[in-house]
């Protein structure tokens, strides 16, 4: 049966080409071999650019923030690649982001697998502390879809290695894009997690040590709204930041329209919950909040009409499309 399941739900897309000198090899512990890619922000000339692992590491990679991300079903670096580089320029921060075996140019490695997804972001998370120094706070996992899987489980077990009397501990920050509760419960609400099931987030929810974002679009025909709601109900309270939740917004894009505020909300939870956390935040933040604010509307509305607008209540913000 859970064969069955994961021949299912793991839609491998054609693998995508990318630069093989850009490519950041990693070993994960079930012995599989993925790529990554990791793209570098500089305060300097406002740029982001992938590098080669000679140019990560003359990079100062320890400064300021880096996002992990976890792609979702259907994708890998190469589709991603432009996403990743807009978040990485328009966040003002690094990103390294990885493919699960089985996937891009791991498609030959291994089937997919919920065991080798966990596997591989716990690689992706070593490399960025062990080899490139990356201090734990100065972390935050970027889950989209599928993707919230690995990293909710991610999440959950720096938090839990803190309680332990680790020297690491929770990451910085967590960013739950489109995520579901579990699998099974994407199709059938089940009421607890049965056997047999995948990704249960809702069982690592209470156990997150980390400041974390929801966004989700309430017409997600893919993974319910209402997944996203429950989630944040069950993440400590302390522990729960502002989400956004996009009227009209389906599961597959972030359409230009929202685009400017769906980046401003984005800043204003990392300046809120994760920078003051940083250590060696370093020459990349050079913009105050009010500038960043302003230019990333300039940036992203330079040349048209903006195209959305916000409606805020007390616990919740949509983003409604302009008539």
């Amino acid at each position: 049966m859970g064969d069955t399941v994961s021949s299912l739900l793991f839609q491998p897309p054609p693998p995508t080409k990318l630069k093989e000198h850009k490519i950041i090899w990693l070993k994960t512990e079930r012995g599989s071999r993925i790529p990554g890619f990791y793209i570098g922000y500089s305060g300097v000339d406002d740029k982001a650019r992938s590098m080669t692992m000679d140019e990560v590491k003359r990079s100062n990679p320890e400064e300021g923030i880096t996002l992990l991300y976890s792609h979702a079903n259907a994708e890998d670096l190469g589709s991603i690649y432009p996403w990743c580089k807009f978040l990485s320029k328009m966040l003002q921060v690094n990103l390294f982001a990885y493919d699960y075996t089985g996937y891009g140019m791991a498609h030959k490695v291994d089937a997919p697998s919920e065991e080798h997804c966990y596997a591989d972001v716990d690689a992706a998370y070593r490399f960025l502390r062990q080899e490139l120094r990356i201090p734990n706070s100065n972390i935050v996992l970027y889950g989209r879809s599928l993707g919230s899987g690995p990293s909710c489980y991610l999440a959950a077990g720096t938090a839990s290695e803190s309680r332990e009397g680790s020297e690491d501990g929770p990451v910085g920050g967590l960013i739950l894009h489109a995520p579901f509760l579990s699998v099974y419960r994407i199709v059938l609400e089940t009421g607890c997690t049965v056997y047999g099931d995948k990704f249960p987030n809702i069982d690592y929810a209470p156990y997150i040590g980390s400041p974390v974002m929801l966004v989700h679009g309430t017409a997600d025909q893919i993974v319910p709204f209402n997944h996203s709601e429950r989630l944040l109900e069950a993440v400590p309270p302390a522990h729960r930041a502002h989400p956004l939740f996009i009227e009209g917004m389906g599961h597959n894009n972030v359409h230009a329209s929202v685009r400017p505020l769906f980046v401003e909300r984005l800043v204003e939870y990392l300046d809120k919950h994760v920078w003051p956390g940083v250590e060696n935040k370093g020459k990349r933040r050079t913009r105050t909040k009010s500038m960043q604010k302003k230019q990333v509307r300039v940036r992203l509305l330079k040349g048209q009409q903006s195209g959305a607008s916000a409606v805020t209540d007390s616990s919740k913000e949509y983003l409604l499309p302009r008539r």
